[in-house]
């Protein structure tokens, strides 16, 4: 025999390529991998909106707060309205009065205080929510009689 001589039977060589069932696996991951960040991005997405409204529920209270006892003195009782659409609010004014076992006659005193519970409402069905704000209003007793003194 020829030294030199080739031989023709065809030689077994790996290629470099990815087989059926690495390309499926990779695939399986990827597939896992954009799931859970959709996932991730929906949650963040509802959070955002729903801080989104609590913060506006929050500025729409603070304004509706900031005028008792500015127009006019605050009178005991149950009200309700609408902001726009969306938001809906109930607010809850109630004469307060001092817990206090010391010899301190509060009624003496030039003001009187209001506890006030404000409740805003947005969205409908399984989607309601609300928010609920309190606080306490010290108002001059004798702020109209000062205002007809001056000149």
């Amino acid at each position: 025999m020829n030294p030199r001589r080739r031989s023709f039977a065809p030689s077994i060589r790996r290629s470099g390529g990815f087989t059926l069932i690495e390309v499926m696996a990779a695939f399986a991951i990827f597939a896992v991998l954009f799931g859970v960040m959709l996932q991730i991005l929906s949650t963040s997405m509802s959070n955002t909106r729903r801080s989104s409204d609590f913060t506006q529920a929050a500025l729409l209270a603070q304004s509706q707060l900031d005028m008792i006892g500015i127009e006019a003195l605050p009178e005991p009782g149950r009200y309700g309205g609408d902001y726009d659409d969306r938001y809906s609010w109930e607010m809850e004014i109630e004469p307060y009065l001092i817990q206090d076992e010391r010899a301190v006659n509060y009624e003496e005193l030039p003001i009187d205080l209001y506890h006030i519970v404000l409740t805003v409402s947005w969205g409908s069905g399984r989607g309601e929510r609300s928010a609920r704000f309190e606080t306490l209003r010290a108002v001059d007793r004798f702020f109209a009689e000062r205002q007809e003194m001056m000149p």
